[in-house]
């Protein structure tokens, strides 16, 4: 069964796969951004998109296509936009209609 990183703060998911590669300098490379720019997320000075948020759930074990999904969703989530939100929706209900362990079924 794959980890599930669902609800995890940005800080704790940044932790969780700085351990997986090595450190947080390795993470960052991984994730081909700034180290300073990571630790700039991690202490909430800078905003974590979808995509580095996704990468991080793979890194993680998730199934990379319901990590980088799941991560949109939040970000969607989080906008004052209605048709943003309307989208979350949208990616919400895919998301339940293929739960964490589906590969086990």
């Amino acid at each position: 069964m794959e980890p599930l990183v669902t609800g995890l703060t940005l800080e704790t998911l940044i932790e969780r796969a700085a351990e997986v590669v090595g450190s947080q300098r390795k993470l960052a490379a991984v994730l081909e951004i700034y180290p300073s720019n990571l630790v700039e997320m991690k202490q909430g000075k800078r905003p974590c998109n979808w995509r580095i948020r996704g990468k991080m759930r793979a890194i993680l074990g998730e199934d990379p296509a319901r990590a980088f999904v799941a991560a949109m969703k939040e970000d969607l989530e989080a906008s004052e936009n209605e048709d943003e939100k309307k989208a979350a929706d949208g990616l919400k209900a895919m998301l339940a209609a293929f739960p964490d362990d589906w590969r086990r079924l």
